[in-house]
This record gives structure tokens, C-alpha cells and sequence, in this order.
């Protein structure tokens, strides 16, 4: 377990505890990051319809969250005993599509949105294209609850894992599905290196942050 001091309240400073994601607490994390990314513009291209939105990307993250904790690389941020940020990453080496996780995606959008779902598979091969060859950590995800945005939960938590990156000398790279948030990224070390449009859909923003 990580303390981060990461800010001040009358002066004194807060400790914000991250620590690996346990197996108990996914589905609490799951809905931090479907209500964190329910205006997201591609969670909102692939699951248009608004009224079931919270619940299908809920079910999204609970499929990545299951990759990322076969790897150990889920990550919590706990403020007062709850969870209020996460990420999910990939380690140099893996994929957390590898085995059967994508198949499960493939499904959940075939029946929520089917139309949408040979866009999506152009547009995921399109993103597929543009990832580097070169082993890095992967930030697939990293979410905050929507009423504590701005407070640096999100960078503390991705920090985290940068700090693992750099101790192991590995670079880093992410893609932003929203322009508002590439100067966050940009602060941490990151710079855009590629724009991929998804067919008919929102444009992402790769990200690469080479090693320390």
C-alpha cells in the first residue's frame, strides 16, 4: 500500500491511500468508472442509448477489471475507507484482450448497440495499428467519481504506475478519448504522438511518455 500526500486542507496534508484492486471490491470500482465515464465520447458512441448507459459500461469495466487483476495491475485510490478513482492498466508484454476478454466485449456491444458493432471493430483495428511495438505499460483506463474531479485523484493514481514505469525503466502509453484531458496527461509527461478517428465516431489522442 502507497500513501500519497497530494493535498492540503487549512494547511495540513490529506494521505490518499492506493492499492491494488481486490477481487471484493471490483464491483464497487466498475461503478465509480461507468458513472466517471458516462458522458464519455466513446462510451457514448458505442452505447447510445443514455437511459442504459451507467449499467452497460459498468458491465465494460467489470470485463477489463477481470484482465487487469489476472496482471495485478488495477489500481485504487481510498479516501475515508471508499473507493473514489482507478485505473487499469496492461503490463510491457501483455494484452488484456488476450484470452477470451474481447470476445466478452464483442458480445456486449453485439447486443446493446449491433449496429455499431463493425464500426467499433474497424476503428479498434485502426487503434491496433497505431500502437507501439515497443513493451510500455498501457493505461487502458483511469476514472474518478464525477463529484471529485479536480482534486488530483486521477493524477496521483496514475503516478502511481508511472513511478513503477520509470524504477523499471519502461515508457508509457495511452489513448485519451477526450481532447479537455490532454493537458493532464501533457503535465505527467505524456505527449501526443497520433489522432485516431473512429469511423463515424469521436477521434482519440495517443499518448507516449518515453522512459526515465
Amino acid at each position: 500500500m502507497d500513501i500519497f500526500h497530494r493535498k492540503y486542507v487549512r494547511g495540513v496534508p490529506v494521505a490518499i491511500e492506493i492499492q491494488p484492486l481486490e477481487s471484493q471490491d471490483a464491483r464497487e470500482l466498475s461503478l465509480v468508472l461507468a458513472h466517471a465515464f458516462e458522458e464519455d465520447p466513446l462510451m457514448s458512441w458505442i452505447f447510445k442509448e443514455a437511459k442504459f448507459r451507467v449499467t452497460l459500461v459498468q458491465a465494460w469495466m467489470r470485463f477489463e477489471l477481470q484482465s487487469a487483476m489476472a496482471m495485478s495491475t488495477s489500481w485504487v485510490s481510498v479516501d475515508d475507507d471508499e473507493i473514489v478513482a482507478g485505473t487499469i492498466w496492461a503490463p510491457p508484454g501483455r494484452d488484456l484482450h488476450e484470452g477470451g476478454s474481447f470476445r466478452q466485449l464483442w458480445y456486449l456491444v453485439l447486443g446493446a448497440n449491433p449496429e455499431r458493432a463493425g464500426e467499433l471493430g474497424e476503428g479498434l483495428s485502426l487503434l491496433g495499428e497505431m500502437h507501439p511495438d515497443e513493451p510500455h505499460f498501457y493505461l487502458n483506463t483511469v476514472g474518478v467519481k464525477p463529484d471529485l474531479t479536480g482534486r488530483g485523484y486521477g493524477a496521483a493514481i496514475v503516478q502511481h504506475t508511472l513511478d513503477i514505469a520509470d524504477r523499471d525503466g519502461h515508457p508509457c502509453y495511452l489513448e485519451s478519448t477526450s481532447r479537455r484531458n490532454l493537458p493532464l496527461y501533457e503535465r505527467l509527461g505524456f505527449e501526443v504522438v497520433n489522432e485516431i478517428a473512429m469511423p463515424n465516431g469521436p477521434t482519440m489522442w495517443g499518448m507516449w511518455r518515453s522512459e526515465r
